[in-house]
């Protein structure tokens, strides 16, 4: 199980760089004989030594210095030269202890499974539904490994015609929820494939359930469709026709438009690729006929554990809402690690601003490239601090 945690704390090492009783006055590039770092080129503030920024024309500069010198009253000067208001209610002696929380953005992923007959056909080695259950709930199962990073449920598909009282028939989780891979074993281990496939149908179905039961507000939902035939539809339970896979293209475009994704995984190769294609790119929220979203198709159960496995961790966040407010103009100054946690971590040291992490928004980190498959794959911890005076409360 891999642990991923993010903390972010204050720079301790400001103490002596930031607060002191406000004094006024000019900062050190304004005085009669400017301090000698004043005017150095720069890129970026790291360029620029202590008690410095890089300016807007490249080159060092301060605004203040340590003391207060340069700021307003009820202002004090952090360790880059910036006059930040300071409501701490010290003697100005040190920073104002600042901490903000961040919580990883958890995906909110439906499985909705195909339970028709098919799924007993052979499918190297065992069957289809038989391999479904192992890349799912086995020992190395997505949701086995993965389902304390994403909130899961599930939702077996079908119809009996004369035998079903309603269509589609869903047989469902109670709940989608963190940590959910004892309901979902039993679903699938207390439920065999029979009767049809009404895809478009039950897609729709899972839309109503999202809206009666909404995600988290920073939670992305996602309909995993895993059907191994050609759908039909209620009406027609044997019609395997162009009006049944309109109507499954149509419902994945429903889904997108209720802000739902939905990806479609063929088990086996009984469904068309042209058909996968529509069905994906609706589900993106693309042309069906012209769009290029991905669709995913395993013809073994290795295939279609890896292919699960490839959904559910590029599904995975590398965006951390933070709960106080950074100034996105002096993000720069903070300084992301990666470390081992546990275990390995890929891409263990300081992350590069602007190539490696990045700031949304004011309140929302974004890890990027080789670190974000770090924190996806391995055991990482995250740390960010960030400087006093870019925090906003």
């Amino acid at each position: 199980m891999r642990i991923l945690h993010f903390l972010v704390v204050p720079f301790v090492t400001f103490v002596a760089a930031c607060g002191g009783t406000n004094t006024g006055g000019l900062g050190p590039c304004e005085t009669g004989i400017p301090d000698p770092a004043c005017g150095m080129p720069c890129q970026v503030d790291a360029n620029c030594p202590s008690g410095f920024y890089c300016g807007p024309d490249q080159t060092c500069t301060a605004d203040c210095e340590r003391g207060g010198a340069g700021c307003d009253p009820g202002q004090s000067c952090d360790s880059s030269g910036h006059c930040f208001d300071d409501t701490s209610g010290t003697d100005g002696n040190e920073c104002p202890s600042v901490t903000v929380s961040p919580m990883p953005r958890i995906p909110t992923v439906q499985l909705l499974l195909d339970q028709s007959g098919s799924m007993n056909q052979s499918f190297g080695g065992t069957d289809r539904w038989s391999a479904v259950k192992t890349a799912l709930i086995g020992g190395s199962g997505v949701i086995t490994t993965l389902q304390n990073q994403v909130v899961f449920g599930a939702s077996l598909y079908t119809y009996a015609q004369g035998t079903d009282p309603q269509c589609p028939r869903i047989t469902k989780t109670p709940t989608r929820a963190l940590n959910n891979g004892a309901a979902i074993s039993s679903l699938l281990n207390g439920n065999n494939p029979a009767a049809d496939t009404p895809t478009g149908e039950s897609i729709r179905k899972v839309i109503d359930d999202f809206q009666a039961n909404p995600p988290a507000g920073n939670s992305v939902p996602v309909i995993l469709l895993a059907t191994d035939g050609e759908p039909d539809r209620c009406a027609d339970p044997d019609a395997h026709d162009a009006l049944s896979r309109q109507m499954s293209v149509d419902a994945a475009a429903a889904a997108y438009t209720a802000g739902i994704r939905t990806v479609v995984l063929s088990v086996g190769n009984q469904v068309g690729d042209d058909h996968l294609q529509a069905v994906a790119n609706a589900g993106a929220g693309m042309p069906p006929a012209t769009g290029t979203a991905p669709f995913y198709k395993a013809n073994n159960p290795a295939e279609l554990s890896a292919a699960l496995s490839q959904i559910i961790t590029g599904i995975l966040s590398c965006e951390f809402d933070l709960s106080g407010q950074v100034d996105v103009n002096r993000a720069n100054e903070g300084i992301v690690i990666l470390s081992n946690s546990g275990g390995t971590c890929g891409a263990a040291g300081t992350l590069d601003f602007g190539t490696e992490w990045e700031m949304v928004d004011g309140n929302t980190i974004r890890v990027l490239g080789g670190a974000c498959d770090a924190l996806k794959a391995g055991s990482c911890t995250l740390q960010a601090t960030f400087a006093c005076g870019t925090i906003i409360l």
